[in-house]
């Protein structure tokens, strides 16, 4: 690729702009190929290595699956085989796997170990989620938004829920490609603040457009796509009786839906928690696109695999 990028993917706040629509450019062209012609070779002799604390599906599935398909392996290393932090430290972690495989995807609890991981690999480090990006699941919902909108800029984006991983790795996407992007959350589960004084900055460079608010129903009246996911993340299992009852007027359901244009799309990254965060009746709408997403996960992280390392 001719579009310089990091050699990393932590956040897509270190990806510019236009290193952003290549990656989803080269999604789509992958995808297009896997469908017509099948496996590849492009990553034949390259192996991934993938560190995970926490369980996962679509995560897992998606990047084992796509190393096989480019003619690739991967290798899945859970808590008990490294026990990353404990039976050894980041650093020997890193150090030791550089030497054996091609690149890291980490899935941790604390984004400041992926930051670690990175800062002592010598091969390029993937965020396959941490507790504060979520960088493959955005690349994911731009792929799903440009098949089915036919274009990324203007369109609006409404995350209805806590403003979490997801929610800032989405905020970045839309805010770095001219989209706008309304969190619409109770008190106290906005963005950082540091983040949000990062995404003015994002939005003033693109002629994108970043808001807040309290009234779910205001934010959907002129939306593109309404996003959410579950109210009570991996980790937080203590407090979820209590946010359960601060966002129970944060529920994508058919009232809300009802508020917001004909040909809105509804998306969730999944796991959902139908009943919660969003109902079944929504689920099953033709506007539900989260499926479509989850199979773009595959071929948005193919992507980001090769330009990272299939160079």
């Amino acid at each position: 690729m001719n579009h310089p990028h990091p050699n990393h993917l932590l956040s897509l706040l270190d990806w510019s702009w236009d290193s952003i629509e290549a990656l989803l450019g080269l999604a789509q062209k992958v995808k297009r190929e896997q469908k017509e012609s099948g496996a590849t070779q492009a990553l034949r002799g390259r192996t991934l290595a993938m560190i995970f604390e926490k369980p996962s599906l679509r995560t897992r599935v998606t990047f084992e699956v796509a190393m096989v398909q480019s003619g690739g392996a991967a290798i899945m290393l859970d808590p008990n085989s490294i026990s990353i932090g404990k039976r050894e430290s980041v650093q020997d972690v890193a150090r030791s796997l550089s030497r054996w495989v091609d690149g890291i995807a980490a899935r941790t609890f604390s984004h400041d170990l992926v930051e670690q991981l990175a800062r002592y690999s010598q091969v390029p480090v993937i965020n396959a989620l941490t507790d504060k990006f979520h960088p493959c699941q955005a690349l994911a919902l731009g792929q799903t938004l440009l098949e089915k909108k036919g274009g990324l800029k203007g369109l609006k984006v409404v995350f209805v829920g806590d403003g979490n991983n997801v929610a800032n790795d989405i905020a970045i996407l839309c805010l770095k490609l001219g989209m706008r992007f309304t969190l619409a959350c109770p008190e106290g589960f906005e963005q950082p603040p540091d983040l949000i004084k990062a995404f003015d900055a994002l939005a003033q460079a693109s002629g994108g457009e970043y808001a807040q608010t309290r009234d779910p129903g205001e934010a959907v009246r002129d939306a593109d796509c309404v996003y959410t996911d579950v109210w009570v993340s991996m980790g937080e299992e203590a407090m979820a009786s209590d946010k359960k009852e601060k966002f129970r007027n944060y529920q994508i359901n058919a009232a809300l839906m009802a508020k917001a244009p004909e040909g809105c799309l509804v998306s969730h990254c999944l796991p959902a928690h139908v009943g919660e965060e969003i109902t079944q009746e929504v689920m099953d709408s033709p506007a539900n696109v989260c499926f479509d997403e989850a199979e773009n996960r595959l071929h948005a992280q193919k992507a980001v695999l090769l330009t990272l390392i299939g160079r």
